[in-house]
Formats: C-alpha cells, structure tokens, sequence
C-alpha cells in the first residue's frame, strides 16, 4: 500500500528524534566516562607526587633513626667524630647533639646557637621510641641550600636524655619532583607550614604573591586549574595545577546543541502528526532571503489573500502604488482574480500594466495535503521586448569609432563594440575585467563612486574615459568605458 506524503514526513521525523534522542544518551553517558577518565587522570597524578614525597621522608626519617642508634651504640667524643657519622650520605649538611635545655654539647656547624633547634626541642619534649619530628624549611647560610631538620631522642648508653638533630639539604628531592612534574599540561609546588615555598614551578611568578584561596592562576597565556592535597608525614601542602581544558564547557555546549535539535524535531513531528501545518506556521518555517538575489519579482501570500512575503524586485516594480507589500491584500497589487481558489486549482498567467511597463504574472495556489495555504506569484517584465531593446543598441553602438564596452556591476563584460574587440582580442561577454586588463580594472574598481567622467591612459598607450552608471536610486550598475587610440594610426588595432 502506498504511503501518503504525510505519512512518510512523520515516519522520517519520528526516526530523526530516536536518531537524535539516542545521540543524546550516547553522548551523556561517554561524556562521564571521558569526565571520569580525567579525574582519575589528575587524582593518580596527586597521588604519585605525595608517595613520592612521603617516600622521601620516610628515607630521612630512617637515615635519622639510623645514625641514633650508631650513637647511642658508639656516643661520639669531638667534632671529627660527629663528621665521621655523616660523611657517608651527602644529604647531611650538619649534626647537633644537643640536651633537653636546649644547649648545643657538640655539633658539626660553626654555630653555637640555632633558633631551628630551639623549635625543635619543644616540639620534641615528649618524644620517646625513637620517633622523629621535623622542621620548617630554613637555608643553610654555609651550604646555600634549603634544609630541614630531624630531631629524635636518644634513649640508651651515655647519650640517654638528649637529642639527636640532623639537617638534609633538600635540592636532590626539589630537582626530581619539578623534573617529573614541570610541563605545560601539570605542575606541582609544595609550600611547609610555615608558608615558605619548598617547591614553586612558575620562574616568572612570585611565591609569595600565590594565594591558596584562588581557584585559578594565569602563567605564559595558560590557564591552571588548582587543586591541593596535604602530606601525612609532615605539615606540608601540595598544590597541583592542571591546563584548563574547557572540556565542561564543550560538553555543555554540545549537549545544548543536540537538546535543541532535539526539541525541533519533535516540535515538527507534532505539527505533522496533529496536522497543524497552518498558513502560519508552513511560511514562517521558510527561509525567504534567497528571493530577494532573483530579478524577477515574488509574492507570497496566504489563504486568506494577504501578503506575507514580496522580494526586492516586486517592490521596485510596484513602488508607484505601495511603499510596501507586506501586510497588503494581493487583490490590491493584482487586481481582482477570476478564478476562486479550489482544491484542483492550476496556475494561470496574468498581464499587467503598470505605468509604461507591461509585466507578465504568474500566479499558482500553494498547496499541501490537499489544503490551499496560500498562492505565489512570479512576476516578470517582457523579456521580449527587453532583448529587442538590447539588439538595437548592439547596431547603434557597433559603428561608432571609438571602441564601448559595459562592465556591469559584477565587473564583467555586458557589452563591447567591433571597435572595442579591435583594441582588445579578449573581449568575451562574461569575462571579468581583471581578466581583460588589470590596470584598467583597479582603475575602475577605484572610481565606482566617483559620479564623474575620468580618463585613465594604459601603459599601452591607449586611453581609456570611464563613466560610472547608476539607476534612479542611485544605486551602482555598471561601468560604461570609451576607448580612444592615442597614436598616429588610431585605426591601429592591438
């Protein structure tokens, strides 16, 4: 059985809102996937710089514990002893040995008295079981380096009731973490609990300018997202920042997009499985604007013989009667037609006579579903009579000496004499003028709203008056050119 036009049109609008609906849940549901998929991303990210820091002070603290329990098995007598116990790491920049009153009994630095250690003795008063407490980031004026200090007790042989307090320059720690997380997609910095940066990744920014309020820091037109976390070993905060992806926004947007097609497709799906294909809303769905590039005139109207459209062309040809057709009975532009409309209605043709002008109509009701909607008429002048017109100025223009040509207002060939053929062997009606000679088109293109009568003579000697055309609106149409041979044989042709 055969489907009607109806029928097809709600059956293909039917499966473009699944097609789209499915688009829709598709979507939504790989968008949380990708989401999660980049917050796991980050999350993995923050996790491996805090085991990595953690892992790093899990080795101070051993390397701590370590050398108290070589002194409390050996307790050192002089200061080379002391530097016997930390020659073999690096990391070690000093040694205190130092009583519960805060006095310095024997150490490795120059100094007597260390404002650091003093912290630490009162953080370290109830320590017991070799546990370890640590310092805020200070720097070692005789290294150069960022430090921090270990305090632990020492709890066996002559040592029993001191501390043990070492300090490890933090470079080697610094170097790896901004080499593992220095790129332009993450960063890391990582500030102690005092608020001194121990790591910062922006060389151009100052640390102490960075606000752990903000959500967001700008660095080399890059946008960072920041995020923090907290080390468990020690009062340090870890900042992340992450490039900004817009991947929110673009979900956003996109999703949007396809709950607007969404929405069209089932607002014309319901308008044509309710049938409420109306004169209405049938022309206001319709895009008019390619009427108005035509040159013959188009009138729109309804059923109920009101004009909802008329392109450029119609309200030119009938601006003696209307200054404007829209909103206008169509009886009123045509005159009263013969033929009412009726479901079997044809088109027919009208002759009309405005002013001087005799102009040919073509009127057709609009019809779908075997309802009028409305009628579109097609007007044009007569074509006949116009191509006459331009056969007989072809033979007026033809004998005149002096080479004419017309470049229209697309800036190309209209029209060209014999003797405009003679001086140019190019002259093929169509062709564009910077085809036929560029510097008589730059000249051209110059002098479009001169209004004026101007002469330009070519590098070839040939001279060239130009005279801009305009209709009564003053609006541009063409170019008219004259062109007079200035040398001794001005029959010469080039």
């Amino acid at each position: 059985m055969k489907q009607s036009p109806q029928t097809r049109t709600v059956f293909s609008t039917f499966l473009m809102v699944f097609f789209i609906s499915t688009i829709i849940l598709f979507g939504i549901m790989e968008f949380r996937h990708t989401n999660n998929i980049i917050k796991d991303y980050q999350t993995s990210i923050q996790q491996v710089a805090v085991n990595k820091t953690n892992l790093y002070l899990d080795g101070l603290k051993t390397i701590t514990i370590n050398t108290a329990k070589k002194i409390e098995n050996k307790p050192p007598t002089n200061k080379q002893d002391l530097k016997n116990f930390i020659s073999s790491d690096y990391q070690i920049t000093d040694l205190y040995i130092v009583s519960r009153n805060g006095t310095i009994e024997l150490s490795t630095s120059r100094e007597k008295t260390n404002h650091t250690i003093n912290t630490l003795i009162k953080k370290g008063e109830n320590l017991k079981d070799y546990k370890v407490v640590f310092s805020d980031i200070h720097w070692d004026s005789s290294s150069g380096f960022q430090i921090v200090s270990m305090a632990i007790p020492l709890q066996h042989g002559d040592s029993a009731g001191k501390l043990l307090v070492l300090s490890f320059r933090l470079d080697q720690y610094q170097n790896e973490m901004l080499q593992v997380f220095m790129n332009n997609n993450y960063k890391v910095a990582v500030f102690d609990n005092s608020g001194k940066e121990v790591i910062w990744p922006f060389e151009k920014i100052n640390a102490a300018t960075f606000d752990p309020q903000q959500e967001n820091i700008y660095y080399q037109n890059l946008k960072y997202h920041i995020q923090s976390a907290h080390i468990d070993q020690i009062p340090w905060k870890m900042y992340f920042f992450f490039k900004t992806n817009n991947f929110e926004l673009f979900r956003a947007i996109t999703i949007l997009i396809l709950v607007f097609a969404l929405y069209i497709c089932l607002y014309e799906l319901l308008v044509e499985f309710w049938g409420v294909n109306s004169a209405k809303t049938y022309f206001e769905n319709i895009d008019f604007a390619i009427f108005n590039q035509i040159n013959e005139g188009v009138i729109i109207a309804n059923n109920s013989g009101q004009i909802i459209f008329a392109n450029e062309t119609a309200h030119l040809m009938f601006a003696d009667r209307k200054n404007t057709l829209r909103n206008v009975k169509i009886k009123e532009v045509l005159g009263n037609l013969d033929k009412p409309y009726e479901g079997n209605e044809k088109p027919f043709t009208l002759t009309l006579k405005i002013a001087d002008k005799l102009l040919k109509a073509i009127h057709s009701p609009i019809i779908k579903n075997n309802k009028i909607l409305g009628s579109l008429t097609v007007i044009r002048t007569n074509v006949k009579a116009d191509n006459i017109s331009k056969q007989v100025l072809d033979k007026l223009v033809d004998p005149i000496p002096q080479g004419v040509m017309f470049i229209d207002k697309n800036h190309e060939l209209a029209m060209a004499n014999l003797m405009a053929k003679c001086y140019f062997n190019n002259l093929v009606i169509g062709t564009g003028i910077d085809v036929i000679n560029r510097e008589l088109a730059a000249f051209i293109y110059n002098n479009i709203d001169s209004g004026v009568l101007k002469r330009i003579e070519l590098s070839n000697g040939l001279i060239c008056e130009i005279s801009p055309i305009y209709d009564d609106d003053h609006i541009y149409v063409g170019t008219l050119v004259i062109l007079i041979n200035n040398t001794q044989n001005d029959n010469a042709c080039i």
